[in-house]
């Protein structure tokens, strides 16, 4: 286990990070914890590298992306590292007058409409951790309003001009869904009934990724049976399941599909640390999902190492 957490962490060393961009966070996360656990410290000292840029006041179109949670765990490894302002961009760039922001990207002329699923695995889980919880409730339960269908599943994208969600079942979509909503157990979940909604939430995602699993695999569109299969599910699909066991927003029962899932993604391994997934995918029609290239990238290298860490942990 040691030697492909290790392959993988070197694999994912060589992306050549935005800082920020979507799936970013993951990886980042997924590097410090390894190298804690492992004793490396250049892994961390990389993160600090990439981020530092990052950690001032000024703000940022995409600090909607900021992945608090990756701040949180390197100012724990390195105290002197200052993530105060930047933790606050991300609160002020999703959040706003004691309301969720309905659009990330009002300055950006084709998409200032458009809210993604991709979002939901930093809005609430970001709040949570900046010490917004009834906040972090709030834009999940409006995330899951807009996108969540009676099928339990996500649609990519949800456009706030007509109101419309595009339909496409995105096997991707479903991970960061999933990875916005296990973060927010509550510590006594009979006493707040937002976050009591959200666990059902989660359990109807989870019974709907289970009616089209295909022994630990999804589909680039997860109920589309000609789709290609999507590594990156997998491996999102095991890690998101293992921090709903720790919340308890995930009921034990799923360890079974958390273990397919990661046995699945690595048996998909390049020999090379490497995942191959599909690249970067904008929402639309079904055609878009179905033809993507495919490489190495932080949306598969991360999950797959948070979920390998949490694997290697005596049961």
């Amino acid at each position: 286990m040691r030697d492909t957490i290790e392959a993988v962490a070197a694999r994912t060393l060589d992306h050549d990070f935005r800082i920020w961009g979507f799936g970013e966070g993951m990886a980042l996360l997924g590097l410090l914890r390894a190298g804690a656990r492992y004793d490396r410290p250049q892994w961390i000292g990389a993160v600090a590298d990439l981020t530092a840029p990052a950690l001032g006041p000024q703000a940022q179109p995409t600090d909607h992306l900021i992945p608090v949670e990756v701040l949180v765990e390197l100012h724990r490894l390195r105290p002197a590292i200052r993530v105060d302002a930047a933790i606050a961009r991300f609160v002020a760039a999703v959040w706003h007058d004691s309301a969720p922001l309905p659009v990330h990207r009002p300055d950006l002329p084709d998409l200032g409409d458009t809210a993604w699923v991709d979002c939901m695995h930093t809005d609430a889980p970001g709040l949570l951790l900046a010490g917004h919880p009834d906040a972090a409730a709030a834009a999940m339960t409006l995330a899951c309003d807009r996108l969540q269908d009676t099928t339990g599943l996500f649609s990519h994208s949800f456009n706030t001009g007509p109101a419309r969600a595009n339909a496409v079942h995105w096997g991707r979509g479903q991970g960061w869904a999933l990875h916005g909503l296990v973060p927010l157990g509550p510590a006594d979940p009979g006493r707040d009934t937002a976050y009591r909604a959200l666990r059902q939430r989660t359990s109807r995602l989870l019974d709907a990724l289970a009616r089209h699993e295909v022994d630990g695999r999804w589909r680039t569109i997860v109920d589309d049976p000609a789709a290609p299969f999507e590594h990156s599910v997998s491996a999102l699909v095991a890690a998101g399941i293992h921090h709903g066991l720790r919340t308890r927003m995930v009921d034990p029962s799923r360890r079974a599909l958390a273990d397919r899932s990661l046995r699945a993604a690595v048996a998909a391994l390049d020999g090379h640390g490497g995942l191959p997934v599909s690249a970067a995918t904008p929402a639309g029609p079904p055609d878009i999902y179905l033809h993507r290239t495919t490489g190495v990238f932080p949306w598969g290298q991360g999950p797959l190492l948070l979920a390998l860490l949490d694997a290697a942990v005596p049961r």
